[in-house]
């Protein structure tokens, strides 16, 4: 194709550079909006692709050749070549594109030999054409066509053909709305040439390639294919906000019981708490301060918020194990004698046995059972020492002990807060963990 001042060339050019950037625009929004992987889509991403090279091409040896007494001659050839050979894979591709509208493989698998056959003949005819000019070359700085000229407007028509065929092999089994893309895009794929070769001689098949590609995107905005997977996408939208809202209501629901279930938990505690301290009423609500000295401590020493309130339930069910001490034993006055202590001393196993049966927690039931253990090896039942000693077991430890100093009791006295500091620490690193002490003293 020369560039020149011909108006029919010149605007030959000029729409098919703005149709380029047009159909670039429009390919990538289908691809964005419409992608999948079926055999159409993919048929009509490589029929556009061929396309825009088709137009690129062109465009470029419609220049070169304009400037013929500065652009080497290798280089005009070589662009008319690659326009030619894309031509080719455009038409191929329109064939694919109908053939993947479900033709039979009895009948497709032939018919795609054939254009294959095609395809490959006129390549390597286009290879030849390089040192003969058997369908063009140039002469004194001009395009001239050579005797194979013919072929570059008979192989789109036998493309077309094949087209058509598939056409009616086809026309039974797909939708009336698919059958009125594919005559549209064939009855123009036939006439634009016909009034190409008419109008513009020395053109090939460009003036309409452009037109075919947009016809294309369009239908194809409107094809089955894609209107069926918009409209599944839709859906598929409007299923998702609708699953989405369900599993938010049943994560409120599950939120719901999960803090009815807490609540229920620290009430059976509470409770629990409350039975214990009631046996005597001089233990001030014991099982609570206790509880609320180590949640202190521990968060004080960094624990996590569950670290925290496990140790919290730990402590308020410290002293469960006083339910299996005789009553008359719990409530004497005075010292207790040696045999009166092996009997309250027994109160840590018996609340390891009662919470044991709390089988999601069982750490609770082994922090009770140690948590009047010494950290130097001389507490009861099993005289653990040192980081043998559970942390949780270890922090109650110094949260009962600052209570029991500092509230009355049936056999002392209670000493003053500062009083029970010192014995904190008096008693750091034999009855009590050093760490644990100096962290009580700061923050009770």
């Amino acid at each position: 194709m020369i560039f020149s001042n011909d108006l029919g060339l010149a605007y030959n050019i000029n729409f098919e550079v703005a149709a380029f950037f047009f159909i670039i625009l429009l390919y990538l929004y289908l691809r964005k909006k419409y992608y999948n992987s079926g055999q159409v889509n993919n048929t009509f991403r490589r029929l556009v692709f061929f396309q825009l090279l088709a137009i690129l091409f062109d465009v470029a040896s419609s220049i070169t050749i304009s400037y013929a007494d500065i652009v080497p001659l290798w280089i005009n050839i070589a662009l008319n070549t690659i326009y030619f050979a894309s031509s080719a894979l455009l038409f191929y591709t329109l064939h694919l594109f109908f053939i993947s509208f479900g033709l039979k493989k009895r009948v497709g698998v032939p018919l795609l030999i054939f254009s294959r056959a095609v395809l490959i003949s006129f390549s390597a005819l286009l290879v030849a054409n390089i040192p003969t000019g058997i369908f063009f070359g140039f002469e004194n700085g001009a395009y001239t066509h050579g005797p194979f000229y013919p072929l570059c407007s008979i192989l789109p028509l036998v493309f077309l053909v094949e087209c058509g065929g598939t056409f009616f092999i086809i026309k039974n089994r797909v939708s009336a709305q698919i059958l009125t893309v594919l005559l549209t895009l064939l009855v123009m794929s036939a006439l634009g040439p016909v009034l190409q070769y008419y109008f513009f001689p020395k053109v090939l098949l460009t003036n309409f390639f452009s037109l075919v590609s947009l016809n294309l995107c369009l239908f194809v905005l409107v094809s089955p294919d894609y209107a069926e997977l918009s409209k599944k996408r839709a859906e598929l939208n409007e299923l998702q906000k609708h699953l989405e809202a369900k599993a938010a209501m049943e994560s409120e629901k599950i939120h719901k019981r999960d803090k009815q279930k807490e609540l229920l938990a620290e009430q059976i505690i509470d409770a629990l708490a409350a039975t214990i301290d009631a046996g005597d009423l001089k233990r001030n609500n014991h099982s609570e301060n206790v509880a609320e000295s180590a949640r202190k401590i521990a968060y004080k020493m960094g624990l996590s918020k569950n670290e925290v309130q496990q140790i919290y339930y730990t402590a308020i069910l410290h002293d469960i194990g006083v339910i299996g001490i005789a009553e008359d034993t719990l409530c004497k006055q005075g010292k207790f004698s040696a045999e009166e202590f092996e009997q309250i001393k027994k109160h840590s196993e018996i609340g390891e046995r009662i919470l044991s049966k709390i089988t999601e927690m069982p750490e609770i039931a082994v922090n009770v059972r140690s948590h009047h253990e010494r950290y130097d090896g001389k507490g009861y039942p099993d005289g653990l020492a040192g980081a043998e000693i559970p942390l949780t077991a270890r922090i109650i430890a110094v949260a009962d002990a600052f209570d029991a100093m500092t509230h009355e009791r049936s056999y002392k006295e209670a000493m003053s807060v500062e009083n029970a500091k010192k014995e904190l620490l008096d008693k750091a690193g034999s009855q009590f963990d050093p760490r644990v002490a100096a962290v009580a003293v700061e923050v009770l």
